[in-house]
C-alpha cells in the first residue's frame, strides 16, 4: 500500500488535489486509517491518478472526467463527451487567433508609430491655442478614450468652409482629475459652446502621423521613449491636433529629466 506522499511523488499530482479528487468521488483511498486518518492507496490506483491528471491537462472538467472513467461509459456517451471538448477547444483556438490578431496588429501599429516619431519629432515652441469647446473630468488614463468620444460626438461637424482642425487637450496637470477638452478654433463670432484657452509652450514637441495611430496611447509611449533617449519628458497640458483629413500631430511640453 502507498501512503498519500508516495502517489504524489510518483504522479506528480499534489496532495491538496489528491485530497481534493477525493472529495469530489474520483480517487476513493484503499483504505484510511480510522485513527490517524492516514490514507493508504493500493499500486493500482497510480493508474487512475495519471488517468485524471491526463483528462484535467486535456481541460476536462471533474464532472466530465467522471464520466470518462465509469466503468459503464458506453461508445455514445463517449462521442459526446469528445464532441463537446472538441468544440470548445475550437472555440478557444479562434478567440485566441483573434487576439493573437490584434496583438499583432498593435505591434505593428506600435513598431510604425516609433518609426513616425523618429523622423518626424521637432522640438518647437508651441503656439497659444483658442478653442470652441466642451470638456468632461474623467479620474485615470483609462477613461481618456470614452470621454474624447463622447465630446467629439458633441461638436459641430464644421465651423469653417473647409473644417477646421479638432483639438484634443488632456490636462492632468492635477493630481486628482483629467480634463479632457474637445474643441475647434474660435473665430471672432459666439459659436455657442465654451471658450477655451491654452497658454503658448516656450518649450515642447511636435510629431505628426500621415495617417491617424490605431492606438493613439501607443503613439504617446513611443514619443515618450524617444525623448527619454534624449533625457527629456513630456510634461504639461497634452495637445492631440487631428486634421481635416488622416494626418493627427502629437504635442506637448517638454522638460529634462531628473
Amino acid at each position: 500500500m502507498w501512503s498519500i506522499g508516495e502517489i504524489a511523488h510518483s504522479t506528480g499530482v499534489s496532495r491538496r488535489m489528491l485530497r481534493h479528487w477525493e472529495q469530489v468521488g474520483l480517487l476513493e483511498p484503499a483504505s484510511t486509517d480510522g485513527a490517524t486518518g492516514y490514507r493508504r492507496y493500493a499500486p493500482s490506483q497510480v493508474g487512475r491518478v495519471r488517468a485524471v491528471a491526463s483528462l484535467r491537462a486535456l481541460g476536462f472538467g471533474l464532472d466530465t472526467v467522471a464520466d470518462l472513467l465509469d466503468a459503464t461509459l458506453t461508445e455514445q456517451r463517449l462521442v459526446e463527451l469528445l464532441r463537446e471538448r472538441e468544440q470548445a477547444l475550437v472555440a478557444d483556438i479562434t478567440e485566441a487567433s483573434a487576439r493573437l490578431a490584434e496583438v499583432r496588429s498593435r505591434l505593428a501599429s506600435f513598431e510604425k508609430g516609433a518609426r513616425t516619431v523618429m523622423s518626424t519629432l521637432e522640438l518647437v515652441a508651441l503656439p497659444a491655442l483658442r478653442l470652441c469647446a466642451v470638456r468632461d473630468t474623467v479620474r485615470d488614463e483609462t477613461e481618456i478614450p470614452e470621454a474624447a468620444r463622447r465630446l467629439l460626438a458633441l461638436l459641430p461637424r464644421h465651423h469653417g468652409p473647409d473644417g477646421d482642425d479638432v483639438v484634443l487637450l488632456y490636462d492632468g496637470t492635477s493630481d486628482d482629475a483629467i480634463v479632457v477638452t474637445a474643441g475647434t478654433p474660435a473665430g471672432a463670432e459666439p459659436c455657442g459652446l465654451a471658450v477655451v484657452e491654452v497658454a503658448a509652450v516656450a518649450e515642447g514637441v511636435s510629431v505628426t502621423f500621415d495617417q491617424r495611430p490605431a492606438d493613439v496611447a501607443d503613439a504617446w509611449i513611443a514619443l515618450d521613449s524617444a525623448l527619454a533617449d534624449r533625457g527629456l519628458l513630456t510634461t504639461g497640458v497634452y495637445r492631440q491636433v487631428n486634421a481635416p483629413g488622416r494626418a493627427v500631430t502629437l504635442q506637448a511640453g517638454v522638460r529634462e529629466r531628473t
